[in-house]
């Protein structure tokens, strides 16, 4: 059995006519206006706080400096049971 498509981009093309919409003559088009958006100042502090977090730097260089100059000069200590308080607060 032979099977044979023919003029089917005349078929696509009467049926994409048939879609189209127009406007009826004599219909006046409405004008739209835009479309606008009214942001709380709750959604305003919301987004400047978001803006500064992340502009603010992942590493405090100030911290930093600081725990690099007590480990150089040997001062810095942590006690064990502040490392173990992190550890489980972290688990939990």
């Amino acid at each position: 059995m032979d099977m044979r498509i023919s003029n089917v981009y005349n078929a696509y093309s009467v049926q994409a006519r048939r879609n189209t919409l127009s406007v009826p003559r004599g219909a006046e088009r409405v004008r739209q206006d835009a479309d606008s958006v009214n942001i709380s100042s709750q959604a305003s502090d919301y987004q400047y706080a978001r803006s500064a977090v992340l502009n603010a730097p992942d590493i405090r260089a100030d911290v930093v400096n600081q725990i690099q100059n007590q480990i150089a000069s040997g001062t810095y200590s942590v006690s064990a049971s502040d490392v173990a308080a992190r550890i489980f607060h972290g688990i939990g």
